[in-house]
């Protein structure tokens, strides 16, 4: 079959802004596309992987949105977009039941994947403790509060405590001091652990997270906790760092207020790490209790103050992290073999060679103006 012509709009590290997440989803799909994409600027279909409030149709073609959302009611300016595409595509089953909502335009869903010759199996055992080798919980995020990384905060004294344990964040280089942004977190401890916090409250410290700047903290290793066992990485990392990185952890955590997708889960879950992760939004489509550990969350009203509105959203329970993380390190066969299940179904199932060919599929339909009321 012919390849088929299409324009390749964003580019990643370009137009697409700080946000990783669609850097990486542009930079593999067009990478995997290739084997089904005639690339032509001239072509009659130009696709968008971009935040909806970026879109900007191109005249006098078919214009494909491939986008994403997080909480439960959608901005104004994403309503928009969705109705000044041809076409839209999601990663996730989730957002294509939540754009419906907001638009008749054909809509589609194609996930996200891993490159399973990168992502492969790493076979992990448990660490020797006799020998000073502690049980490293992962966590890699952008350093926003949707990533979950205040439930894990909040808990953070039941294992500073244990000289067995070090919990890692990856992130990037936050603006304000983690010491400043954990003293937030523990004068709210009460209310984190009774689930009472006020979404102004989350909000003030959102906006302390990109006010003060800490240029002294980027590109290094922090570490705290009253073993040192807490550990703070900013640095930037190469795609062969970062799976050394998932490899050297023996379970991965992400107590996600919400994803699109959920890369660094399934990235995660491909290496055969255990995985400890809330079950909602993009991440419904490959995470369960088959191969995995879910975390339980209450849906709780957001500010965000970038798009001017309150939107439902979802909040892991600090409690089932914390119960979570100490039954996985006290059956780590089992978790093991939850692990090993996991890689399975991502390598097998969620790749960016199948989604590059459900996209061919899309494209192609779109291409011929194919009206299918069947789409998912």
């Amino acid at each position: 079959m012919s390849k088929i012509k299409l324009q390749w709009k964003t580019q990643a590290g370009n137009e697409v802004a700080n946000a990783l997440g669609y850097n990486t989803h542009n930079k593999a799909m067009k990478r995997w596309g290739a084997a089904h994409f005639d690339y032509n600027d001239d072509a009659p279909v130009a696709l968008h992987i971009v935040p909806a409030d970026q879109f900007v149709p191109i005249a006098g073609k078919k214009n494909v949105l491939f986008t994403m959302w997080e909480f439960l009611q959608i901005p104004t300016t994403y309503k928009a977009a969705l109705n000044m595409a041809d076409a839209v595509i999601t990663p996730c089953r989730w957002c294509n039941n939540l754009f419906r909502e907001s638009t008749n335009k054909p809509i589609y869903t194609c996930f996200e994947g891993v490159d399973p010759s990168v992502y492969k199996f790493h076979k992990r055992s448990e660490p020797d403790y006799a020998k000073g080798e502690r049980f490293r919980y992962l966590w890699v995020g952008a350093p926003n509060m949707r990533k979950g990384y205040p439930a894990l905060l909040a808990i953070l004294k039941q294992f500073e405590d244990d000289p067995t344990v070090e919990v890692y964040f990856k992130t990037t280089a936050p603006r304000m001091t983690w010491a400043q942004y954990f003293m937030a977190i523990w004068k709210m401890r009460g209310k984190i652990l009774r689930g009472c916090v006020k979404a102004h409250e989350w909000t003030a410290i959102w906006r302390q997270l990109y006010r003060i700047p800490t240029p002294s903290l980027a590109g290094k290793v922090r570490r705290c906790g009253k073993h040192k066992n807490v550990v703070f990485d900013t640095r930037y990392l190469s795609q062969h760092e970062l799976v050394a990185l998932y490899n050297s952890a023996h379970a991965f955590v992400l107590p996600s207020f919400g994803e699109g997708w959920g890369l660094t889960l399934s990235e995660a879950m491909a290496t055969g790490a255990p995985c400890i992760s809330t079950r909602h939004t993009g991440i419904s489509d490959f995470f369960d209790d088959s191969v995995g550990y879910v975390i339980g969350s209450n849906v709780m009203l957001h500010d965000l103050p970038h798009y001017q509105m309150k939107a439902q959203g979802y909040v892991p329970r600090p409690e089932e992290v914390a119960a979570h993380m100490h039954g996985v390190k006290a059956n780590y066969a089992e978790a093991l073999q939850k692990g090993r299940l996991a890689s399975e179904r991502i390598t097998k199932r969620f790749t960016w060679e199948n989604s590059a060919r459900r996209l061919a599929e899309i494209i192609r339909e779109v291409h011929n103006g194919v009206d299918n009321d069947s789409r998912s």
